[in-house]
């Protein structure tokens, strides 16, 4: 019981000990207030300000002067007596920090309340460091480095030049409107607003959203638990974040966006993008670069992408639409979809269905569990698959299928010259269409099933279950192999 009591009393002295600030609300708070005013001479270096529970102001001006002007408030007079400021000029700059008493004594009835507002202008070309804690924090219109550091609070820091800059803070938003020089800018449980930043640009932040529009040079945001935008980016582009969607439109150079559980949304971009995702999904519009795709459990859509496309995902479909170059996709469980492709196609998945249409190269296709279809090929065709239809339309290069319990269809084959074909199946049925100026070697061979052939042969080898012999000269090889399932030969 003894050890109770004694835990008990520590957390009382704690609770005892610590200040309470509670603002301007009640006017009988406001029972004693005091202005403070100090000018001091600058002669280079830097000016370092340490304050805390109130908001803090900073401007700047020509000249060498610091000017240091405050507002001191308390509900208990005598505590605000005890409030001091120190501002002393060193020989490495300025120096100016709020001072306050302890009161943990005097706190018997009620509560107590106090409060420092400051304002505070530097010369332009001044150095600053500056600290706040329990109030906001506005600094704007300095032209040298800047170390910002602020908790339980705002901050504003607009039209700054020179750098590099530093802005930290905690359970507060920070909000940045036009900076020139590199940023580094790190926030925890608040948003982040960049504008117009001229600079290289670095944010870091966790529970808290991050808005980037109009920077000017390369920005890289690390969030968790955040919502990220990024707008009109002159640089390269590089987010890592967790738990929040991200969204990015008009960049300059190259994407690189890495996330978890969130949608990814990326438009307009005159580079490269690489996008990594799980648990969300994925659309792209737009890349004038190479787009490249490694997603878990997520649909990908894209279109309009200048180079190649190389996506792998699982568990979701890929829906991918006039690609200038060739593309190569690899899901599990989702259905491919592609049109108007530059390049050679490739794709591979289970458990869905792939469709590809106007591609201008080849096409390497494996599947199982779904059907296939490829219109208007500009080259050759390969498909392996099992368990789904395969249908082949307008192909200008060879064929060559091999399906297993699904039905296999091929016709309009077209461009002239020998185009050799290999159908191979079982447990369903073999259709093709033939051009009527082209001679073929046909070999066709089936095992409980027939063979029917609308196209004369000549033949060497012919019965219900076996043709072998020619059409007009031959020299083209058409190899038909089936099991249990009819094949049957058509005139285009």
């Amino acid at each position: 019981m003894s050890r109770i009591n004694s835990v008990l009393a520590a957390l009382l002295l704690l609770l005892l000990a610590a200040p309470v600030y509670a603002g301007n609300d009640d006017e009988d708070d406001n029972r004693y207030e005091v202005k403070y005013a100090k000018d001091l001479h600058f002669g280079g270096g830097r000016v370092t300000i340490d304050h805390r529970f109130g908001d803090l102001t900073v401007r700047t001006q020509a000249g060498s002067t610091v000017s240091v002007r405050a507002t001191i408030r308390s509900s208990d007079p005598e505590i605000g007596k005890a409030i001091r400021i120190s501002a002393t000029e060193e020989g490495g700059g300025v120096s100016i920090k709020t001072i306050y008493p302890s009161i943990h004594t005097q706190i018997t009835n009620g509560h107590i309340s106090y409060s420092v507002d400051m304002s505070v202008t530097i010369p332009a070309n001044a150095q600053l460091t500056a600290k706040n804690q329990f109030g906001s924090t506005d600094v704007r219109g300095v032209r040298a480095s800047s170390n910002i550091d602020n908790k339980q609070g705002s901050i504003v820091f607009a039209d700054s030049r020179g750098g590099p800059h530093t802005i930290a803070n905690a359970f507060g938003s920070i909000d940045i409107t036009n900076a020139d020089g590199s940023l580094t800018v790190n926030n925890s449980n608040g948003a982040i607003t960049v504008k117009d930043a001229g600079g290289a640009l670095t944010i870091n932040d966790r529970f808290g959203s991050v808005t980037v529009s109009n920077a000017k040079s390369d920005v890289t945001i690390t969030n968790a638990n955040g919502a990220v935008t990024a707008l009109d980016i002159t640089g390269t582009l590089n987010v890592t974040n967790t738990f929040g969607n991200v969204k990015a439109s008009t960049l300059s150079g190259s994407a690189d966006i890495t996330t978890t559980n969130a949608r990814v949304e990326l438009a307009n971009v005159n580079g490269s993008a690489t996008i990594r995702n799980s648990f969300g999904s994925v659309i792209a519009q737009g890349v004038k670069g190479n787009l490249t795709v490694d997603s878990q459990n997520s649909k990908v859509d894209a279109v309009n992408i200048g180079g190649n496309a190389k996506i792998e995902t699982a568990f979701g479909g890929v829906t991918l639409q006039n690609v200038g170059g060739l593309a190569d996709i690899t899901t599990s469980n989702g259905n491919i979809k592609v049109m108007d492709i530059g390049g050679a196609f490739a794709a591979e998945t289970r458990f869905g269905s792939v469709r590809a249409e106007r591609v201008r190269g080849s096409a390497d296709v494996k599947g199982s569990n779904g059907g296939i279809t490829l219109q208007e090929i500009n080259g050759n065709v390969t498909v392996r698959t099992s368990f789904g239809a395969a249908f082949v339309s307008g192909v200008t290069g060879s064929v060559d299928v091999q399906n297993e319990n699904g039905s296999i269809s091929v016709e309009g084959l077209r461009g002239g010259g020998c185009k050799p074909v290999a159908l191979r199946t079982s447990f369903s049925s073999i259709k093709v269409a033939l051009p009527g100026t082209v001679g073929y070697s046909v070999n066709a061979r089936t095992s409980f099933g027939s063979i029917r052939t609308d196209i004369p042969v000549t033949t060497t080898t012919a019965g219900e279950n076996a043709l072998v012999g020619t059409i007009g000269r031959g020299g083209c090889r058409l190899d038909l192999t089936n099991s249990n399932g009819s094949i049957t030969i058509e005139k285009e």
